[in-house]
This record gives C-alpha cells, structure tokens and sequence, in this order.
C-alpha cells in the first residue's frame, strides 16, 4: 500500500485515481505523519461497504435474538432510571399548551385612521 503527503496527493491526484482505479492500488495520504484519508478504487470500498452491511445484519439479528430471550423494557423506564426523564415526549395537549403559555403577549392596539390614510386606498 503507497503512502503519500498530502501535497503530493493533490500534485500528482489524477495519477493517484488512475493507480487506485485501473491498478486496485490503496494509497494512505498522510497530513504531518499521520494517515488521514485513503484513495481506493469503488469497487475496493463497495466489499467494506458489503463487509460493514453484513456485520451490522449479525449484530441486529444477535440482538433481536436477544430481546425475544430475555425480554425488552420500554425506553421511558430506561430514561427514569438514569435521570433523563427530561427527555420524554411530552402528551401533544401538554405541549400546546406549554407553547401558547411561552408565547409572549404582544399588545395589538391600533392607531386610529386619518382621513388621508382612507384616501390612499
């Protein structure tokens, strides 16, 4: 696997997208010494992509299997336990309620029309 900087990446980029695109090769780019992005072909990053896909499916299978095992407890019991009650949805009449109360109220007093204010319409 090649290593570059990052300015010899941007100098010599369509070089860089030939090897990894016709060539299959993977170069690190690094910024001061350290690796911060990697050029790969599309095909390279569709199999992580597919590797990535495939363990996230295991592990949602392992914890569905999990949950129907053991059982589940509902989020607002969770949210309690640790102190986060906070974070629960409020009943939709709470908050509107809550909402028209926030609001402030703004005085709508009108000033009284002249005659050429009538006149200009």
């Amino acid at each position: 696997m090649a290593t570059m900087t990052v300015a010899e990446a941007k100098n010599r980029f369509s070089d860089v997208l030939r090897r990894a695109e016709y060539g299959g090769e993977r170069v690190i780019v690094e910024r001061h010494g350290k690796p911060v992005a990697a050029i790969v072909s599309t095909e390279d990053l569709r199999r992580l992509e597919a590797a990535e896909d495939a363990a996230d499916l295991r592990d949602a299978q392992t914890a569905l299997a999990e949950a129907t095992q053991k059982g589940t407890v509902p989020l607002e019991t969770v949210l309690r336990k640790y102190g986060l009650g906070h974070l629960l949805a409020r009943s939709p009449m709470r908050a509107a309620r809550s909402r028209r109360a926030a609001r402030p109220r703004v005085s709508a007093k009108r000033s009284p029309k002249t005659s050429s204010d009538r006149r200009r319409r």
